[in-house]
């Protein structure tokens, strides 16, 4: 931009400010044409020769698969409406299982190449045995088996050991894995995760001008885009989203997933999400990143430095601290607590970080939820009531 000598500085203001403007659209404009949808996308990448492995939550080593060319998919919430499943599964199972079976049922899976299925919860492990021994399903399924906390002292090695079990495995159906490869995709998992935290950062210190919803659109695009154009896509989200966050009453989500309607719901009222205790976002966000030199050491340190979550039987007394860590951090005034309908290692703990949230002056808000649940005007009322609240 060539400024002319006679420019006022309102003038100059209003440029950049249009100028910025323009950036945010091209910005979003490439993101819409580029992955307009995940199966359009999870085509392309079939066609330039990539595998597909179809992985359920929440844990497991997505940098072994980069290296073996293969894509890892996340299943958490596909927008499908619940026809088969239903046969197959008791009624008190939660929807992240039962949407993920659906999903299999209709054959809408037919892309993959593969199952992963990490020892998560019992449901999990329930839909991991229809899924290999009932259905008769002619793509291979395999298994991941993580500690669980209290870490005691052969807990390292019991994680090692199982990061190289699940290499042997892909490497029967594949070839054996490239060591500089490996490497070298370990190395990008780490810098994808640094990304993440500064942006987790810039959020919390309301230098990020981005709604919530955005933001937690473009951190998603983690569960199933490969790690070239995730890294790509989201240093042009940063570099284009820096700049002071409107203000509003701050708080902190707690439980599963953003739910995409609560979300938009928050972003009308003017509420910020200034950081988040969820399974599929915050909590799989290494607090330290490993520094070891051989990419399987810098897998286990990765691990191990999670923060706290039910699904890796983390004592309740972490999570509180975890919790208030981040409250201490921001100028949050209110928790909501996102459950999924079922969930029971989520919700197990949810009553005495309630209770925790309370005691620091916090208001709270429980919301019970299914996985794609339209907003009804009951939770409407009762999320706009919680803002009110917090106002």
């Amino acid at each position: 931009m060539v400024c002319q000598g006679d420019m006022n500085l309102d003038r100059l203001c209003a440029l950049l400010l249009e100028c910025r403007l323009c950036v945010h659209i091209i910005a979003e404009r490439i993101r819409k044409e580029t992955f307009m949808t995940r199966s359009a996308y999870l085509r392309r990448q079939k066609q330039m020769g990539r595998r597909l492995f179809g992985v359920f939550p929440a844990q497991y080593p997505r940098e072994i698969f980069w290296a073996m060319n293969t894509l890892p998919v996340e299943i958490w919430d596909p927008p499908l409406e619940t026809a088969n499943a239903n046969a197959h599964l008791q009624p008190y199972i939660c929807s992240v299982v039962r949407s993920g079976l659906e999903l299999i049922l209709q054959e809408k899976t037919r892309l993959l190449d593969g199952f992963l299925f990490p020892h998560t919860c019992d449901s999990i492990q329930n839909l991991a045995s229809i899924v290999n021994d009932y259905l008769g399903l002619e793509i291979p399924c395999t298994f991941f088996y993580h500690p669980k906390a209290p870490f005691g002292k052969g807990s390292r090695d019991y994680y090692l050991s199982q990061l190289k079990i699940l290499t042997g495995e892909l490497e029967k159906l594949f070839g054996p894995i490239d060591p500089d490869e490996f490497k070298r995709r370990v190395d990008q998992g780490l810098d994808m995760q640094k990304r993440l935290a500064d942006a987790y950062e810039l959020r919390r210190m309301g230098e990020l001008a981005v709604s919530n919803t955005s933001f937690y659109r473009n951190v998603r695009l983690a569960e199933y885009l490969h790690p070239d154009d995730f890294v790509s896509g989201f240093e042009t989200f940063l570099a284009v989203s820096k700049g002071k966050n409107s203000k509003g009453p701050a708080i902190i989500l707690s439980g599963i997933l953003p739910h995409p309607e609560i979300l938009r719901l928050l972003d009308q009222q003017g509420v910020r999400v200034v950081d988040d205790d969820l399974l599929n976002c915050n909590r799989r966000m290494p607090l330290n990143l490993g520094r070891a030199q051989d990419p399987y050491e810098i897998l286990v340190e990765n691990y191990f430095a999670m923060p706290p979550c039910p699904t890796r039987g983390s004592p309740i007394q972490e999570r509180l601290d975890f919790m208030m860590d981040k409250v201490h951090k921001t100028d949050v005034q209110g928790v909501i607590f996102c459950g999924i309908k079922f969930c029971e290692p989520e919700w197990f703990d949810v009553p005495q970080m309630v209770a925790a949230a309370k005691d620091a002056g916090l208001k709270t808000l429980l919301l019970d939820l299914e996985v794609n649940q339209p907003l009804s005007g009951q939770l409407s009322t009762r999320v706009e009531a919680f803002v009110e609240m917090i106002s």
